[in-house]
């Protein structure tokens, strides 16, 4: 087998596979699925219910509910990593992608629903249902990923797949606003609840993925089937993984960007699933974690199609290095800001801290935000989050002008070990620092270093050429 060829067909309106891509209609239905999981993702598992466990699941101990959240996420990832890889070989020689997708998202849907349950000391049946839905619904996401070459005309390829990104966190801000009103229907935050408000994210990020699956099954198309039993697609899918693995030498350039992204993937997850729990504890926050997660994604979703067209015209490479520095810049500043201090070096007395921003201080401070370091705080979280969707979208893009057309789900399925394969690594290192330091900063800080690893593997990528180049 030889390495496949990174460059876009010659007619840039076909896809990479050389056919006819998906009418505009059935590509916009694509996008549907990343607003039906961006609850999930958003909402659960990084802004709220993330939040609500470290600080009240685990009771009265955040500095446990981080380390532990960590051990979530790290058991949630290995069992990915190990499923992954198999079920994407096994999906090529099926041939239709949405039958896939149906499946592992309805399996999904009891376990999200099922953190209503979670009230404070279930921390045992909390960690069942967020890795059990975290593992299904990634599986889902291998198909849906396998969509994108083959739909997508090879030149636009990259503001699709930012336009997925731009959709999931729309989903996201939609789920936002059903949580906000969920106290007008009698389901209240906080302790004097019950936690209602905060066990309710569980039950909207269900409805959101069983009602936005729904564009994507009636009017995207799929590949047809290849005729094979299922017995038979195992066996053969099982087969072409293990000789893509035997002939690794053959693809290079392809593994090189898989470790890479594995890496500085991971660092970028372990930020979104812990820095809701990081400013939670660290400025009292309630509430306000969730007003400071709408504020982001906002931020990234807007950010993710720009970084699209961005990506179209200069490369994924060049789109994903410009993200990961500014992002970590923002991420190293904001650890550096708490109660009485910014940026590590600026002490303030308890009368700066009470102060405000000039012009936008007012408007922060009418949203929750009302004194400096948190409004420091958010502004540069807010500039760290227009860096977010292009760092992920162009590296989905650059997996799809990588992918051998016949593998394509076969190669996504390394696509997602390769972002789980150390996806326990990153949580349970932080788990582990946060425990043996007792700060919650410190353990925060090992992200760094898989951004930093994952950069510098990133620099020796070969650029694919891109359509019409």
């Amino acid at each position: 087998m030889t390495q496949h060829s990174a460059d876009a067909p010659a007619n840039g309106d076909l896809t990479f596979a050389g056919g006819q891509p998906a009418p505009v209609s059935g590509r916009v239905a694509w996008t549907f699925y990343e607003f039906a999981g961006g609850p999930y993702f958003v909402v659960v598992q990084i802004f709220v219910f993330a939040s609500y466990f470290a600080n009240a699941v685990v009771v009265n101990d955040p500095v446990n509910g981080q380390a532990y959240w960590g051990y979530i996420g790290g058991i949630a990832g290995f069992l990915v990593a190990l499923s992954s890889p198999f079920i994407g070989a096994i999906a090529d020689k099926f041939g239709p992608r949405k039958p896939g997708i149906v499946l592992f998202t309805l399996l999904a849907l009891p376990f999200m629903a099922g953190l209503w349950l979670a009230t404070p000391g279930a921390v045992v049946w909390a960690a069942l249902c967020v890795i059990c839905t975290s593992l299904l619904f990634e599986l889902g996401y291998i198909f849906h990923n396998a969509m994108l070459p083959a739909i997508a005309p090879a030149n636009r390829i990259g503001i699709l797949s930012a336009g997925g990104y731009a959709m999931s966190y729309a989903g996201a801000m939609s789920a936002f606003g059903a949580w906000f009103a969920l106290p007008a229907l009698g389901l209240g935050g906080g302790a004097e609840n019950g936690f209602a408000q905060e066990r309710g994210a569980g039950l909207l990020a269900a409805v959101f993925a069983a009602v936005f699956l729904a564009p994507l099954v009636l009017m995207t198309p799929d590949v047809p089937r290849t005729g094979r039993t299922l017995g038979a697609c195992i066996r053969e899918g099982v087969a072409s993984l293990y000789a893509t693995i035997r002939k690794v030498r053959a693809y290079r350039n392809i593994v090189l960007f898989l470790v890479a992204r594995m890496v500085y993937y991971d660092g970028l997850v372990a930020v979104f699933a812990f820095i809701g729990i990081y400013a939670a504890s660290e400025f009292g926050w309630g509430q306000e974690v969730a007003i400071y997660g709408l504020l982001i994604i906002v931020t990234a979703a807007v950010s993710a199609v720009v970084g699209g067209l961005v990506d179209d015209a200069v490369g994924s490479k060049r789109t994903i290095q410009i993200s990961l520095v500014i992002f970590s810049i923002c991420l190293a500043a904001n650890l550096g800001t708490g109660p009485e201090r910014i940026w590590y070096l600026i002490a303030l007395t308890p009368d700066q801290a009470a102060g405000q921003l000039p012009l936008i201080g007012p408007i922060l401070a009418a949203i929750g935000f009302d004194r400096l370091p948190e409004q420091v705080f958010v502004l540069v979280g807010i500039l760290g989050g227009l860096f977010i969707g292009p760092a992920l979208s162009s590296s989905r893009t650059l997996m799809a002008r990588l992918a051998p057309p016949a593998q394509v789900a076969e190669f996504f399925g390394l696509y997602n070990l390769t972002g789980r394969a150390t996806a326990f690594l990153a949580p349970t290192a932080i788990g582990l620092m946060t425990q043996a330091s007792g700060d919650q900063r410190a353990g925060l800080g090992v992200i760094f270093i898989f951004i930093g690893i994952g950069f510098t593997l990133l620099l020796f990528v070969r650029e694919p050429r891109r359509a019409g180049r």
